[in-house]
């Protein structure tokens, strides 16, 4: 039988002015959701079983269906021996080499909602790069099984666990919503299971008919569903605008114009309305200057959190922009939602320009633009 293996990537944080706009939650595979395709590919259908001297021929044997999860595929198919009256020679079992195309059944792959977790609560800041030199990885399912950097006599796993259910001291940290009960309990049983490992079901065959028919050999049954792999980090992508379309009208009053440029900047010349907050919120890291984004009318919100604990939720308009000129009290922290992921900016600021420090490259600790998680 074949088996086939699957590998992921990852999500790390982004930074603010003084700080981090980062994915202490977020997520979700190349497919955020980190769902494999939900179907898998029948097994391969016998050929009849050979005929004994003349008359007798093999039957087709039944499908063998195994596998259960989102990633199933059907089992082989099994043929049944052929009878030999006359003295020929046996038929042969039929092929049952089962094919799991539609996905396979991998090895040291976490259950779906611990990777879920790691990829929506804690990629901000345990990303590829970690946000500090102190902080663990926290990816995959080798990570968690790593010594703790902070206790090498426990993994990483038994640490995290202790983070999620710390009252004073939770990960992940303000303002990004804290962990489920049911992540909680799915972590809790991975640890008290002994990290266990994803196996591959087989679906059996059923023996060769015939007189002298061979035993038909073991259908791959499709592999479980497993927790789909880190997503893409946006910050590692190429500096290209996504949309390939631009802002061209100069600065011709309108709230789609310049985006990616430092707003409240420019108006401070008395040329625009005055914000409290303004940006763009981008699909990757490194888009140029008045890019239009593609992300403005995806479902993306910006929420700021001000320093008296009102919340201030912004929608982007269609090229990304969001603006504000409600009254925020500094210092404010702020996140990005999208599709149930959040990236966080875990550092307060005192500045609305955001613009200003999530430039293509970044300033003033930036790494980039602000992104969708």
């Amino acid at each position: 039988m074949k088996k086939f293996y699957i590998a992921g990537a990852i999500l790390i944080p982004l930074v603010g002015c003084t700080g981090v706009i980062g994915d202490e939650s977020s997520v979700l595979g190349t497919d955020p959701n980190g769902i494999f395709d939900p179907t898998g590919a029948g097994g391969t259908t016998a050929s009849p079983g050979s005929s004994g001297s003349a008359t007798a021929t093999g039957t087709a044997g039944s499908a063998v269906v195994a596998g259960s999860g989102n990633n199933t595929g059907p089992g082989g198919v099994v043929g049944m021996g052929g009878s030999a009256p006359l003295g020929g020679s046996p038929a042969m079992g039929g092929n049952s080499s089962g094919n799991t195309s539609g996905g396979a059944c991998t090895l040291d792959v976490l259950p779906a909602t611990i990777q879920n977790m790691l990829n929506n609560r804690c990629a901000t800041c345990h990303g590829t790069v970690p946000l500090a030199t102190t902080l663990p990885t926290l990816l995959s399912y080798a990570d968690l099984v790593a010594p703790a950097k902070s206790d090498p006599s426990k993994t990483n796993a038994v640490v995290t666990l202790a983070r999620l259910q710390n009252a004073t001291m939770p990960m992940p940290p303000l303002p990004g919503a804290p962990a489920s009960a049911s992540e909680i309990s799915a972590l809790q049983d991975f640890i008290s299971q002994g990290y266990p490992k994803p196996s591959c079901p087989v679906g059996m065959g059923g023996a060769g008919g015939g007189s002298t028919g061979g035993s038909a050999g073991a259908g791959m049954g499709g592999s479980a569903g497993m927790g789909g792999g880190p997503s893409n980090d946006p910050l590692l992508a190429d500096p290209i605008c996504t949309s390939k379309t631009n802002w061209t009208n100069g600065n011709r009053g309108s709230s789609s114009m310049n985006p990616g440029m430092a707003c409240i900047s420019c108006h401070k010349s008395g040329e625009g309305p005055s914000f409290s907050i303004a940006g763009t919120v981008y699909p990757t890291g490194h888009e140029p200057d008045k890019c239009n984004s593609t992300v403005g009318n995806a479902g993306a919100r910006i929420v700021i959190i001000g320093a008296d604990g009102k919340t201030l939720t912004l929608t982007p308009n269609g090229v990304g922009n969001f603006t504000s000129n409600s009254t925020v009290k500094t210092p404010y922290q702020a996140k990005v939602t999208y599709q149930g992921r959040e990236r966080l900016m875990l550092t307060a600021q005192t500045s609305g320009d955001c613009n200003s420090c999530h430039t293509a490259n970044g300033t003033m600790m930036a790494p980039g633009r602000i992104t969708v998680p």
